[in-house]
Formats: structure tokens, sequence, C-alpha cells
């Protein structure tokens, strides 16, 4: 194929844009203790169905699935030397969880790689078989049982309520950086059992995929099976667009929610995978290099985009947490995504590296 060798690193420039997203919907607001379908309304709620459709539990997947097939690109060196590299990158990541922001589960994905990596340079089928597994199980217990529980409810999800919302608002609008550091603290804390079963469902599978992937030779397949490869792309997307409307149309119905989230979310990751390793291979080169540069760059360019967005939204700087709408929040995400784009590709071009020089 022609870009062969960069390719993941195209997918994970661009992926990255879906990570901002759902990051920002965090910095806007405390989504998990609103009910979006009625705390939105009019444009912003029709705004945050559309987003919700493409990136609502897909884009942990999708970057777990990028993740892993990078890790096993380097099966031939030393796991003791990638090990400490994964420990500098679990120090970057906790420091900008505890300082920063803590809701885009990043932390939890950086902890599941050192599973990952025991899995690195074993046979495919091992690989794929654990990741299939743990995804069958989380199926089940999650998504299936759930749904079963929700079938004969109209029950909407409970949330805690203004009372939640305002006490969120009051901390990350304020200049007391020692009270947002103690909330991030107590979010990241607060739900032991909930994260172990996000890290082991939900996050450990896609981790483990995207190793198989690369183990099974992808680029190679869709290189001789262009229209076998194209038909899949097509089944998943689909398939996880027409999931992902059942929620919308359930207006966060239980099941609804659980359905489009546990199962619509993840195909449509997959989708997404396969349709920009397919994408990476047939666009311009000048095109490429440049969601290259910033791909090989990601680790950067997520830690800028967070000073940036902490900047923007908590109180000692332009305190817009709670106070913009989603169309807005799309235009902030947007600009700094082209921001990042071009700076990472200005020093690249001058040879200058920031986080990732450490890996050099």
């Amino acid at each position: 194929m022609k870009h062969t060798n960069n390719t993941i690193y195209f997918t994970a420039g661009i992926a990255i844009f879906s990570l901002f997203l759902y990051s920002g919907l965090y910095f806007m607001l405390p989504l998990n203790d609103i009910n979006p379908f009625e705390y939105f309304f009019g444009a912003d709620l029709n705004i945050y169905n559309i987003i919700n459709i493409f990136t609502g539990g897909s884009v942990i997947p999708l970057i777990a699935l990028i993740v892993g097939y990078i890790l096993s690109k380097y099966q031939t060196v030393e796991k003791r030397q990638i090990a400490k590299y994964l420990a500098i990158i679990l120090g970057i990541i906790g420091l900008s969880s505890v300082l920063i922001f803590p809701f885009d589960n990043m932390l939890f994905l950086v902890l599941m790689t050192f599973v990952t990596l025991i899995f690195v340079g074993r046979p495919w089928v091992i690989t794929f078989a654990a990741g299939i597994a743990l995804f069958a199980v989380h199926l089940l217990f999650n998504v299936v049982l759930e749904i079963i529980r929700g079938l004969n409810s109209n029950i909407q999800h409970v949330y805690s309520g203004i009372q939640q919302v305002n006490e969120y608002i009051s901390i990350y609008r304020s200049s007391d950086y020692l009270a947002i550091i103690n909330q991030n603290i107590d979010y990241l804390t607060g739900d032991i059992t909930g994260t172990i079963i996000l890290m082991l469902f939900m996050i450990l599978p896609w981790l483990l995929i995207g190793v198989g992937l690369h183990q099974l030779s992808l680029e190679t397949f869709m290189k001789d099976s262009p229209y076998l490869s194209g038909a899949m792309v097509i089944v998943l997307l689909t398939g996880g667009i027409l999931t992902k409307l059942i929620q919308i149309l359930l207006l966060g119905n239980i099941t609804g929610e659980t359905l489009g989230e546990g199962f619509g979310g993840p195909v449509l990751a997959l989708g997404y995978f396969l349709l920009l390793m397919y994408a990476g291979s047939h666009v311009p080169k000048a095109i490429f290099k440049g969601f290259v540069n910033l791909g090989r760059q990601s680790l950067s360019a997520y830690i800028l985009f967070n000073v940036l967005m902490m900047f923007i939204f908590f109180g000692f700087g332009l305190a817009l947490y709670g106070q913009i709408s989603v169309q807005v929040l799309l235009f902030i995400v947007l600009g700094l995504y082209c921001l990042l784009l071009l700076l990472l590709n200005f020093l690249s071009i001058r040879k200058l590296k920031l986080i990732e020089a450490i890996f050099r």
C-alpha cells in the first residue's frame, strides 16, 4: 500500500479530533450528572444528538484500537524498555488527570496498556480470543442483562440534579485551583468498581483487538481485498449508526442508552478504525504527511489541548464552564484542533519535538 508504514499515525492524527470533541463536552459542563435530553433543547439538543451519534461510546474504543495497533508495531523492542516508556506516559497522563482533566478515561487506558504488553508478540489467535472474550462478557453483563431489566420499564436515568451540577460549576469556575484538584481526585477515586469494569471490559478488549489486527497484517489484507474490506467498513459504520439512532429516538431511556453506548459505539469505533486505515493509503501525500505528524505527536497534542481548554473553561482563565452552547464548543474544539495541527506540523518541519523527544 502507498503509505503502509505510517498509516496508523495518519489514523491517530484524525481520530484525536474525536477525543478532543468527547473531552470538550465534559470541559463544557458535568455531562455525567445531567440528562442531556432534558438539559439541552432546540439547536443545542440537535447538535448534541449529532455529536452523540458519532462519538457516544466509540471514542475510547477507537483510541484503544489505535494504541494497541501502535504497541504491536514495536513487538521486536524489549518489553522492559517499552514498559519504561509506558511508565513515563502514565506519569504524564496521571498528572494531566489530577491537575487538569480526569473525565476522558485516558489514564485508565494507559494503565491497561501494561496488561496489553503481555500479549504483544504472542500468536494472534490468543490475543484475539482474549479481546473477543472480554468484549463478550461486557455484552452479556453490561448490555444484554441491562436491556432485559429495562424492557418492561420506561425509566430514565436518574441524575444527581441541579445541586450537583451547581457544585461542579462553582468549583471549576472558581479561582481556587486546589479545589479543582480535589474534585479531580474525587472523581478518579470515587467509583473504583465502575473503573475496574471500564478498564477490563470496555478498554482492554479493544487494546487487544488492536494488537491482533496488526498481527494479522491488516494493511496487507486491505490491499489484497479492497472490496471485502470496504464492505466490512460499510456494514460496521451502518450498524453502529443505526444502533446509535435507536438511543437518540428513545430519548435517554436506559435500554436505548445501554444498547447505543455498549454495543453501537464499539461497532462504530471498529468501523472508523478500518475506514481511516483504508483512507490513509489513498489520500494525497501532502495531506497524509500533515496528519502523520500530528499522530506521531498525539501525546503532546493531547496535553496541549487540555492546557488550552483549562484556561478557556476554568475560573482562573475565561471561566466558560457551564456557560456556553454545544455549537460554540464545537467551534472551539475545531479551532484548537486546527491550531495544534498547524503547530505540530511546523515543529516537525523544524525537527523540533515536544514530549515525544523523551522517547528518542
